[in-house]
């Protein structure tokens, strides 16, 4: 490795918005032991086999083969773009799920099955196919190893998985195939970050390496990069013996951390694991308001457990609820502030409604409050939008003062809508595309749109359907 691509690989880190945009940063982490990322096929050969996941530092010592070398991360930083053309990269999972106990995240193993058996059925057939594999060649080993037979496991760090050592090792330092187009790069907190041993703890340079791992948890999951998915398993199945925290995917402080800067991604690159829930529809919140969801409280969610009553909840809230407020704040920033141009948000989110509207307006407010705010330019389209939740969110943009054009497609939006864009005052140019051209035509009539002239007189308005706005005023 040329000293060159390690320093700018570096740089990267260091990047507010340029590391969300590329899986080089994911890869680089692990290169520099913040991240271990783990090979898909042998993580589902271990599945198959019964083992049950295990803290990193413990995996990386008994079962080195199911992680990348750094000389295989390497390869796939700089070997992939040679392969069919630079189409023919590995792709990243980062997984996002609910912890089933405080002393295990999943003591029964059900979601390492669910989510090996999801990848199988839901994934391309490059990335199926490394999978099945790994997982046929574990049921194989399973059943000449131990017949088919399983023998309880009774205590945290019993040596149950001894067999297993000698069948997961590394070999040598590069043993991927030759073409890598889709291979399945898995990353999951507990065998990827370093862990807390029950025992010893962390040491200082593990705490160190920890704490850079948990700033760098959004280039992960929040990673708007093609070749980098978000892999949620909202599966809690509290019927097993083992699971003690039992509370929804969605009412959970890390796993909303991890749905919400995951929404900034394309709908095509998340897989849905498990029973699907409605809250997860989620709407951009501004930091402060993600931070009062966090310290929302309610009389009907008082348990024992939950004696305060918090809507959202977390094992260690004390230390936790702070701490993923300022990641998210974190990521908000760097994102949709630091060197930020365009916001765009192409259907990613519905807001049809006031109280959305609302939502979405604070957003903007809140990013148009900050002084480092460049924004000149906002897509809304396909979002939902009709009379209701546009006023709100022409409020919140008015706050973006280096705002210079917004486009706006939706055929929700009537002739009342219009008024809510005239304290727009900073705009050069707004795109109205509707889907009917008679609803086009009954704007162009319309006092409102005459209105709206008169309040913004320096900005161009284009009005008509989507794939022509043949209307200008100038």
């Amino acid at each position: 490795m040329e000293v060159g691509f390690g320093c700018a690989m570096d740089v990267l880190l260091e990047t507010s918005r340029a590391k969300h945009h590329t899986e080089l940063t994911v890869y680089w982490a692990h290169v520099l032991n913040i991240f271990a990322l783990m090979k898909g096929p042998e993580v589902a050969k271990y599945v198959a086999m019964g083992g049950r996941l295990k803290p990193r530092q413990e995996m990386e010592k008994r079962f080195s083969g199911v992680y990348f070398s750094v000389e295989e991360v390497i390869h796939l930083m700089t070997e992939q773009d040679r392969i069919d053309g630079g189409r023919g990269r590995a792709r990243i999972y980062a997984l996002s799920y609910s912890w089933h106990s405080a002393e295990h995240p999943d003591p029964t193993g059900s979601t390492a099955k669910t989510v090996m058996k999801g990848l199988e059925e839901k994934e391309s057939y490059s990335a199926l196919s490394f999978v099945r594999a790994g997982r046929e060649e574990g049921e194989r080993l399973f059943s000449k190893e131990r017949g088919g037979k399983q023998e309880r496991r009774e205590a945290w760090g019993e040596e149950e998985q001894k067999w297993m050592e000698k069948h997961l090792q590394r070999a040598s330092t590069n043993t991927l195939p030759e073409n890598t187009s889709g291979f399945p790069v898995y990353f999951q907190n507990f065998i990827s970050l370093l862990q807390r041993l029950p025992d010893k703890g962390r040491t200082p340079e593990e705490d160190a390496l920890f704490k850079q791992g948990l700033g760098l948890l959004s280039c992960g999951y929040g990673n708007t990069s093609g070749y980098v998915y978000f892999l949620r398993c909202t599966d809690v199945p509290a019927e097993l013996e083992g699971v003690t925290n039992k509370t929804p995917y969605h009412k959970r402080g890390w796993t909303n951390f991890e749905s919400r800067v995951a929404a900034v991604k394309h709908q095509n690159e998340t897989i849905h694991l498990g029973p699907f829930t409605g809250t997860l529809e989620q709407v951009p919140l501004s930091p402060p308001g993600f931070q009062r969801l966090l310290e929302e409280k309610r009389p009907e969610e008082r348990t024992e457990e939950n004696k305060d009553g918090f809507v959202i909840r977390f094992t260690n809230g004390k230390e936790d609820r702070p701490l993923v407020a300022n990641l998210y704040r974190t990521f908000v920033f760097d994102t949709q502030v630091r060197g930020q141009k365009l916001i765009g948000m192409w259907g990613r989110y519905t807001i049809d409604t006031k109280e959305r509207g609302e939502i979405l307006g604070e957003y903007f407010a809140g990013i148009g409050e900050q002084p480092e705010c460049q924004v000149e330019e906002v897509h809304l389209g396909w979002c939902g939008l009709n009379d209701d939740s546009l006023p709100p969110i022409a409020a919140g943009l008015r706050a973006l003062s280096s705002l210079r054009t917004l486009y706006l497609r939706d055929g929700g939006c009537g002739p009342s809508s219009l008024s809510a864009l005239t304290c727009l005052h900073q705009l050069k140019k707004l795109w109205l595309a509707y889907d009917s051209e008679s609803i086009a035509a009954t704007l162009r009539g319309s006092y409102e749109l005459k209105e709206l002239r008169r309040a913004l007189p320096k900005c161009k308005i284009l009005l008509g359907t989507v794939y022509c706005s043949n209307c200008v005023i100038m």
